[in-house]
């Protein structure tokens, strides 16, 4: 389950991520940022560049100091199924409503746990549910069915 690393490759990627953030933050400079209420189409790249970048220097401090000395490999089946999880809210969010697709998305994701229970499952989609529907329907008024019929 674990692999020897001798923090090289933290290194090389931290150097690239931190390259690849910087130049995206620096690119996207070319266009207006706005401010936080006005974005302009240059603040997400500009955001995502900073993230991206602070990330990499985090994973370059780590092959430095050679805290990265163990790696875990990914594990394919909850990797797989929080995919699935996500690609089901997409296609179902339309199709079936906002409640249902929540549901799926929640006991999908939850199945990737090696302590899945169906009371914490319930429990999490409804508060997913409560909370998105505040959020989404009664204060931004996207429309957004919660029960396709």
């Amino acid at each position: 389950m674990f692999s020897k690393s001798s923090g090289r490759a933290d290194l090389e990627a931290g150097l690239f991520f931190t390259g690849f953030g910087v130049l995206t933050a620096a690119l996207s400079l070319q266009y207006p940022l706005g401010t936080i209420a006005m974005m302009g189409p240059g603040m997400f790249p500009f955001m995502l560049g900073t993230i991206l970048a602070i990330l990499g220097l985090v994973m370059l401090l780590s092959g430095l100091s050679g805290m990265g000395e163990e790696s875990r490999s990914l594990p394919l089946v909850p990797t797989l199924l929080i995919s699935l999880s996500i690609l089901a809210f997409a296609v179902l969010l339309v199709r079936v409503g906002l409640a249902a697709a929540i549901v799926a998305q929640v006991f999908i994701a939850l199945w990737a746990s090696e302590h899945f229970s169906w009371k914490r499952a319930v429990a999490l989609s409804l508060g997913l549910l409560a909370f998105c529907y505040v959020v989404f329907v009664y204060f931004l008024g996207i429309s957004v069915p919660l029960l396709a019929v």
